[in-house]
């Protein structure tokens, strides 16, 4: 199969696809381009205009600042090609040969079944591994077309592709059965994968891998027509990460679908999230030293998420494990997130849902690594259409204070709200938690923008503003009216909410209050 070839120019066209974030404003922490023999205009309102040369095809806009890449990166371009070929049978030659890779490497997999007692380790730069075909939804062997890389048997505790290396490519392959993580690529530049399956062949066991595909701490990834299925955790993950295309991927039966975490400059294009938990989710954690901005969520399609929360709430650090059945979409401690011409429908508890991170840690200490990070802001949701059918039956019913509170303090609230007339939760919910010291008068201090989306017919109110730090503490001693009283719930076209773009970051970023 050709491979990509990631030159500076390849990598243009790459972030062309991210440079859909033309909005005003600046990220907080801004790349200065160094002289890289491209030309970056810093540009106007409209985003940056970036010309990569003739190999990127016309000048395009990024919108984001871009570093064209640094003199020190990776290439195999001028260096020795080597290809090893392998067949089912021969996973111990391919597993001693892995370990001894020289740069530049492509490892091309015959169809069929591979079966591996530990991890596929790669620590080398340039490496491809390509198979004969993904296969589909619930093979657990290859085909005459397919090549799936099956770890049931493998050590505990270890990932099926554990790499770290520069320009590493994995396309055209399944990975069953991993133990922890199935695709696991870390500290990488120049990370692609393509038409990749990860799966685990039970649905709903909290014992599964927590990770399907997972690029972490890396820089310019590209997931693209790839499939996740059962994962404990997320089936598609980027995390720490710089410059990220994830798009026509489908990720369906995990508890997140798609997630995007500490992650600066990310195109999320295009996708399927139904059947999960909760279907595609953008926050930042805390002691993460990469901040979180300039996300852009553009016709996916998140629709009937509301399988049961199955993620171990013992073993698992994930915020993900506090999460209600029935989540569209939830952006935590998350900045200049974008969300357009996307679907939501059939989502029990919520289609999206802004929250602050001190929901989940309220000592603001711990985010100091993220530069006080925990706050959301600048939420832009325009074009989209919301079908109907959520909000109807929070954590589809599953009421626990002790797993998740949020979950358990919104369904209580609204259960009261029923009984003065209200029609479930609206499309739209903030948590109320403002970071930066505003009055509680203020209706929206922290710019979210919900503009121009289709809304099904006899639509009321579509935003809520639940105040839900002051109104559960109320709820949790009985006090169902008093939480009640404290949200606020407002129409589509409240001028407040009837805004586009961002606010300039660091108006915004000097007033928090620690």
């Amino acid at each position: 199969m050709p491979r990509l070839q990631w030159n500076r120019a390849a990598r243009a066209t790459l972030l062309a696809l991210v440079g859909a974030l033309t909005l005003t404003g600046c990220p907080e922490d801004e790349v200065t381009p160094p002289d890289s023999g491209v030309k970056v205009d810093a540009g106007t309102d409209a985003g940056t205009e970036t010309d990569a040369g003739t190999d990127a095809g016309p000048t395009v806009d990024t919108g984001i600042p871009w570093d064209g890449g640094s003199a020190g990166d990776f290439s195999c371009e001028g260096k020795t090609q080597t290809t090893l070929n392998f067949a089912p049978g021969e996973e111990e030659a391919l597993q001693d040969k892995v370990n001894t890779l020289v740069e530049c490497t492509t490892i091309t997999l015959a169809p069929g079944t591979y079966t591996f007692d530990n991890a596929i380790t790669i620590r080398q730069n340039g490496v491809t591994l390509v198979g004969a075909g993904k296969g589909a939804k619930g093979e657990g062997t290859g085909g005459a077309q397919s090549t799936v890389l099956v770890f049931t048997n493998a050590a505990a505790n270890s990932n099926g592709l554990d790499v770290v290396g520069n320009r590493f490519t994995v396309s055209d392959l399944a990975v069953w059965n991993a133990k922890k993580d199935a695709i696991r690529v870390e500290s990488s530049t120049d990370v692609v994968m393509r038409r990749v399956r990860t799966e685990w062949a039970e649905a709903d066991k909290e014992s599964n891998g927590k990770y399907g595909l997972y690029p972490v701490k890396s820089k310019y990834v590209l997931i693209e027509d790839c499939e996740a299925y059962n994962a404990a955790d997320a089936g598609i993950y980027v995390g720490q990460t710089q410059y990220a295309v994830v798009r026509n991927s489908v990720a369906k039966q995990n508890v997140a679908g798609i997630e995007i975490e500490n992650t600066q400059y990310a195109y999320v294009l295009g996708n399927t999230a139904q059947d999960n938990t909760t279907g595609l989710v953008v926050f930042d954690l805390p002691g993460n030293p990469i901040r979180g901005s300039d996300i852009r969520v553009k016709n996916n399609i998140i629709t009937g998420n509301n399988r049961n929360n199955f993620a171990s709430v013992a073993a698992s650090s994930s915020t993900v494990s506090q999460v209600p059945a029935g989540t569209g979409t939830f952006m935590l401690a998350s900045r200049r997130v974008e969300l357009t011409g996307n679907t939501w429908g059939n989502n029990n508890t919520v289609d999206v849902a802004v929250l602050s991170g001190l929901t989940i840690e309220p000592n603001p200490a711990l985010w100091a690594a993220g530069g006080l990070n925990f706050a959301s802001a600048d939420v832009y949701v325009h074009g989209n259409t919301f079908q109907g059918g959520s909000g109807d039956n929070v954590d589809n019913g599953n009421l626990s204070p002790q797993l998740r509170p949020l979950g358990a303090a919104l369904a209580a609230l609204y259960a009261y709200g029923e009984t003065l007339g209200a029609k479930g939760v609206e499309h739209l919910v903030w948590d109320g938690v403002d970071p930066y010291g505003h009055e509680r008068t203020q209706v929206n201090p922290i710019n979210i923008c919900f503009v121009e989306n289709t809304l099904p017919s006899g639509t009321g109110n579509v935003i809520a503003d639940l105040d839900l730090v002051a109104a559960g503490a109320l709820v949790t001693k009985g006090n169902f009216a008093g939480g009640w009283n404290l949200t606020r719930h407002y129409p589509a076209n409240k001028a407040e909410f009837n805004c586009a773009g961002f606010t300039p970051a660091l108006t915004i970023g000097d007033n928090i209050q620690p």
